[in-house]
């Protein structure tokens, strides 16, 4: 089955004529025959050495949950993956002490330097996303479950965030901690929320994102289940200079008072045994106004 590729551009084609597919620049899907070790092999979709815990493996923090994939999983023939936080998910940057104060356990691109072509033109990034009842999260802390962070590290494009903030001045217009959130700049105090929804339990949401990278615009898409996407916000500027990665996975902040180090302080409970559900994640080009809404 073919993807229908929605243009939404002002010369868009009438909506009886068939349509091409957008270009893919990143397939993320995991095929069916994937097993967890094979993440820490140097021919992995994903980054095999980042981002988890010292001296953990990608065979000990990726599992395949059995239920049918997400909107975009089904027609690839790929299987959701689940990424999970334990007690040893403890990231130690190099030459940088262990960030005690975070549990990480993230999936980067591979071969994504912040310079290629994901981060050129207009892209759209895609994911979806669901709980594991077995493995659920604690809302009252702040979880990023997907960024794109700047090549020098110092801040993130935009964030996809669940659970109560950390800095309540960062996010005011967060009023409930069980819920999806689309971010702008991080390094922007407040942050922007240009879409929030409910993170309704066992079931898929399922998100696009569509970043102009000269424009300095984004523009949302979302929908729950297996429906078409549709724009929710946008497009609005945001400041989408620095190149740099896409994170998805799971990073958990700590609780404790305001004005402490988050990175190497904070609490963090023990028997920690966390996850969220991902599928459908691929980045295509949509500098021609191309955006995929449904398979």
């Amino acid at each position: 089955m073919k993807y229908i590729a929605v243009i939404l551009s002002l010369g868009a084609l009438g909506a009886c004529t068939p349509r091409p597919s957008c270009t893919l620049l990143f397939d993320g899907r995991v095929p069916f025959s994937a097993k967890p070790a094979d993440f820490d092999k140097d021919t992995s979709l994903y980054d095999h050495q980042y981002v988890h815990g010292e001296n953990q493996t990608w065979a000990e923090i990726i599992k395949f949950p059995s239920l049918a994939g997400s909107l975009f999983d089904i027609p690839k023939g790929a299987k959701p993956v689940e990424v999970t936080l334990n007690d040893n998910s403890i990231f130690t940057p190099g030459g940088g002490a262990p960030q005690v104060g975070f549990r990480r356990s993230e999936l980067i691109p591979r071969g994504n330097n912040g310079t290629d072509i994901t981060v050129q033109g207009t892209t759209t990034f895609h994911w979806s996303v669901r709980t594991d009842p077995r493995r659920p999260l604690n809302y009252t802390h702040e979880y990023h479950a997907g960024w794109h962070e700047t090549s020098d590290y110092s801040t993130s494009q935009f964030t996809f965030l669940t659970g109560k903030p950390f800095d309540a001045t960062m996010d005011p217009d967060v009023s409930k901690p069980r819920t999806l959130r689309l971010a702008g700049r991080q390094s922007n105090h407040p942050e922007t929320t240009y879409f929030q929804t409910a993170f309704t339990p066992d079931i898929w949401h399922n998100f696009a994102l569509t970043i102009g990278w000269e424009s300095n615009e984004v523009t949302v898409y979302y929908s729950k289940a297996y429906n078409a996407l549709k724009k929710v916000a946008g497009p609005a500027f945001n400041n989408n200079s620095g190149g740099g990665q896409f994170h998805l996975g799971l990073l958990k902040l700590p609780t404790g008072p305001g004005g402490i180090d988050v990175l190497h302080e904070g609490y963090q409970q023990s028997h920690l045994n966390e996850g969220l559900i991902f599928g459908g994640v691929f980045i295509e080009q949509s500098s021609n106004g191309c955006v995929t809404l449904e398979p």
